[in-house]
């Protein structure tokens, strides 16, 4: 049964804000009932004797799992409480830069429980979710919400990629746990809770699934860049521009033509009018992979073609944009240079290494 929402515009007859009330409480437990048993409690083991808990979900059956641990995980140790049992979880690796941890249980009950990650277009603003966490040291229970926005930055917080806002405020411990929509797939991951503010922000699930893949198949996500650096000019809501800053020597842009102040229209078909457009653009771009590049250049097109090279290990993450402030470019140029790779499009990076 799909979800109900309204909008009270006058006074709303009680029988039918009851069922209402009543219709969307049912779903909500009907979602939480036949998913939480797949939705554990993640307790991290710090290298300094502290320890800190968060949630997570398996997303295979042979004990594959996602978190997103809220700090640095150097030599930590993860204990999942699967069955009513804390098991020690091998880490199948760490993305900082998305905040995700993969890990896997091999003791346990099998076949594991498992959520299934939505694939498709990412879901439009307006769409109810359920949160299922733990919050505190209490047992798991469903939070509802809906996806009120999408933001690639928050203050001076930037995202590796667009994440879901949801106007619902989590607790300590809820973090890593799965958005579910009304078919019960996973539409994102809780990676962070704002206490200012009475919403969250969640990883979309096809973030999730790059992180994933990559992190089973390599160790590590392997995120492309071609050695460009972009920022903006105008105001990005109306007339802005999105144009190159900088071309890094000894990478795949090298020797290409392309040049500082082309103005970035499209990467790999998908039409760039933002920084989030670009970013975006360049977090699912595979190594190896060959993407086309338009820029606008004196008022004419050009069209390039770039092979994706992967990024440098010791590139600093962080911001995607370059401060319009020359002083304080020159102040934090290794945290303000583009990172990042992307789905239908192309990269652009965050680095002051050459290689």
């Amino acid at each position: 049964m799909p979800f109900f929402f309204f909008l009270v515009l006058g006074r709303l007859p009680l029988i039918g804000a009851e069922s209402l009330f009543d219709t969307i409480g049912r779903e909500v437990n009907k979602i939480f009932e036949e998913n939480k048993n797949a939705v554990v409690r993640v307790r991290i083991e710090h290298r300094n004797g502290g320890e800190s808990f968060c949630s997570g979900f398996f997303i295979s059956s042979e004990g594959v799992l996602v978190t997103a641990p809220d700090s640095q995980l150097t030599d930590s140790l993860f204990y999942v409480d699967y069955n009513a049992q804390w098991h020690l979880a091998k880490v199948i690796g760490i993305d900082e830069r998305s905040g995700v941890a993969v890990l896997q249980v091999e003791e346990g009950p099998k076949p594991f429980p498992f959520l299934k990650l939505a694939y498709g277009q990412e879901i439009p603003t307006g769409t109810p979710v359920v949160g299922i966490g733990y919050p505190y040291n209490l047992p798991a229970c469903p939070s509802f919400g809906l996806v009120v926005g999408k933001d690639c930055e928050y203050l001076n917080h930037f995202f590796p990629t667009t994440h879901y806002r949801i106007n619902t405020k989590v607790n300590p411990g809820q973090i890593g746990g799965p958005l579910i929509n009304s078919k019960g797939l996973v539409v994102g991951m809780i990676t962070m809770s704002l206490k200012e503010e009475e919403w969250s922000y969640a990883l979309p699930s096809k973030a999730i699934r790059k992180v994933v893949d990559d992190t089973i198949r390599y160790g590590k996500v392997r995120y492309g860049w071609v050695g460009v650096a972009v920022t903006k000019i105008g105001r990005e809501e109306t007339s802005g521009k999105v144009v190159v800053a900088r071309l890094f020597p000894n990478t795949p842009v090298s020797g290409s033509g392309l040049r500082e102040g082309d103005i970035v229209v499209s990467i790999n078909g998908k039409k760039i009018t933002s920084l989030s457009d670009v970013m975006d653009a360049s977090f699912f771009v595979s190594v190896g992979q060959k993407i086309p590049v338009k820029v606008l250049r004196d008022g004419k097109p050009i069209q390039f073609e770039f092979l994706v090279g992967e990024r440098p290990i010791d590139t600093p993450s962080g911001s995607t944009i370059l401060p319009n402030n020359p002083d304080e470019l020159k102040k934090n140029w290794s945290q303000s240079l583009p990172v990042s790779t992307s789905p239908m499009t192309a990269p652009v990076e965050k680095t002051n290494n050459t290689h």
